[in-house]
């Protein structure tokens, strides 16, 4: 993939003018043409280094559509199927207690009567995880270490099983949705499944036959790095303050590392498969929830959406411009991919300004609206 054009982004750049962004990246494949734009500094008030194309950033939940190409490509290569009990791969989950309430206490539970599957994990129905109401059950996944975060925990793989063993589901398998924690589960069913270790599975399925090297557990070096921020009481604040770790468990629901060329080429193959079959695809940008799970969805998914394989997936044409089929996600760190089969087009925002508010998200608005000037006067 050739870089063709560069993108004007006048939005964007307003915002980097103002100092709402310190910098950031853009990416977009439309039709024939690749375009790249990148503004800004790798730190706020102009320090750091200039961005660049090669200038890399975390990618927190845009990790999770790499985990659909992934299991994508062990399901075509019949490794696994989506029917497939978790227990098969992770007996440690097996069984586990449910709530009798999303917002019940933690010894109000009943016996789990719906065996989880692979596609539970896949389309986050399985139980596992939380909404955006803080309740007994999140605050205990924050004490036991496996709540949400832009980066990975520092657990072992044991460890995290273990822990959330110790906690009810928050529901039963498929009576509703709940967000991040099926994906961190699948990629250690995935490893288990396909015989290898997350990261090395990514390079060699994923990363390695698509050109995108830089998207990768391993942190860049400083030079290439645009650390993750955010806004507290108007001072910026790194996420990372002493760097990355790197005893971070290695995780699709927020692990990777990115530069925005790469970033494209990865998300591309939602749209133009490269290396996986086109069924195979297809299955994962599929619509996948009930109106039950859809409703369960509604703090997450807005009018218009319901959730596939590890991606959101429109249902109708968006105002803001993806249309109907398009696929993506986001990342708290503030980064953005949005594949759309109908307009030929995929799209990558990253920049390192966390979703601390509404200040964060404008960035997101200004950049859908950069990419919807490529349809020209609607």
């Amino acid at each position: 993939m050739t870089f063709t054009g560069t993108l004007r982004c006048r939005r964007l750049d307003a915002l980097v003018a103002d100092g709402t962004l310190p910098g950031y990246s853009v990416a977009v494949r439309n039709g024939a043409d690749v375009l790249l734009a990148v503004a800004g500094t790798s730190e706020p008030d102009g320090a750091g280094r200039p961005v660049a194309a090669d200038t890399a950033y975390r990618l927190a939940s845009l990790s999770k559509p790499v985990a659909a190409l992934l299991t994508a490509g062990l399901v075509a290569d019949g490794v696994l199927v989506p029917e497939d009990p978790v227990g098969r791969w992770l007996p440690e989950l097996d069984g586990l207690a449910v709530l009798r309430r999303p917002d019940g206490p933690l010894t109000d539970t009943e016996d789990q009567a719906v065996v989880m599957t692979v596609h539970h994990l896949l389309t986050m129905t399985s139980g596992l995880g939380i909404g955006t109401d803080a309740t007994p059950l999140t605050r205990a996944m924050e004490t036991a270490g496996v709540h949400p975060g832009p980066v990975g925990p520092t657990l072992t793989r044991a460890e995290l099983l273990a822990r959330f063993a110790a906690l009810p589901l928050t529901f039963q398998p498929g009576a509703g949705w709940a967000y991040h924690s099926s994906t961190e589960v699948l990629g250690i069913l995935l490893e288990r499944a396909a015989g290898g270790l997350l990261p090395d599975l990514v390079a060699e399925r994923v990363t390695g036959p698509l050109d995108a090297p830089s998207v990768s557990f391993d942190a860049p070096p400083p030079e290439r790095r645009a650390p993750a921020l955010f806004v507290e009481d108007g001072t910026w604040r790194p996420i990372e303050p002493d760097g990355p770790r790197p005893d971070a468990l290695p995780t699709l629901a927020a692990g990777l590392w990115g530069a925005a060329p790469d970033v494209l080429r990865v998300l591309d193959e939602l749209v133009r498969p490269a290396t996986l079959p086109v069924e195979a695809v297809a299955a994962a940008r599929r619509p996948a929830l009930t109106d039950v799970q859809r409703e369960s969805a509604a703090d997450f998914l807005p009018p218009g959406y319901s959730y596939g394989w590890q991606v959101s997936v429109a249902t109708e044409d968006d105002p803001q411009g993806p249309r109907a089929g398009a696929v993506g996600w986001s990342g708290g760190t503030g980064t953005l991919g949005v594949a759309d089969p109908a307009a030929d087009r995929t799209s990558v925002l990253l920049t390192n300004r966390g979703l601390d508010g509404p200040s964060g998200a404008v960035a997101f608005e200004a950049f859908l609206a950069d990419v919807r000037d490529l349809d020209g006067p609607r």
